[in-house]
């Protein structure tokens, strides 16, 4: 046993140093583990459009989109490159802004988009709408803390 040294209460401060040490390491690593596993679960976030219309004025489609989040940190969607389609035509602008883009770790909520229509293309819109032929697809950008992230926007159970 010589040349080894025991571990003994007369150093306390060694100890109470290597315990700070540990718990500082601990406190930053968690956090970041945790926001790493929920970018890499992203794919797990499903969002939806769920409802299509178009504005009063005829301009605008407006789209409720259904984000279901299961990761364990919140999303924050906050733009889209969302396109209402019908067939292979594309009847907007591409990019759009979102309103209620915070959805919490574990939650669904809902976000609405405004999608411009092209110019000349209100007439057609509104009635692929009527008749359940417009698509909305594209994706959701965001950030899951602090991490830029994209989601698909899928196209099922779109009502007009």
């Amino acid at each position: 046993m010589t040349g080894r040294i025991p571990f003994s209460p007369q150093k306390p401060v060694a100890v109470g140093s290597f315990l700070l040490v540990a718990l500082v390491a601990t406190m930053l690593f968690v956090p970041t583990f945790s926001a790493h596993v929920a970018v890499m679960n992203k794919v797990s976030i499903d969002a939806t459009a769920t409802d299509v219309a178009t504005s009063d004025d005829g301009s605008q489609l407006v789209v409720e989109i259904r984000v279901h989040n299961p990761t364990g940190s919140a999303f924050t969607a906050s733009y889209g490159r969302l396109y209402g389609k019908v067939g292979n035509r594309t009847l907007t602008t591409p990019g759009v802004e979102l309103d209620g883009g915070t959805i919490g770790a574990g939650e669904t909520g809902t976000v609405t988009a405004r999608i411009d229509i092209e110019d000349g293309s209100g007439e057609e819109a509104a009635a692929a709408i009527e008749s359940g032929r417009l698509r909305i697809v594209g994706q959701l950008e965001g950030t899951i803390q602090d991490v830029d992230v994209r989601i698909d926007v899928t196209e099922d159970e779109v009502d007009g």
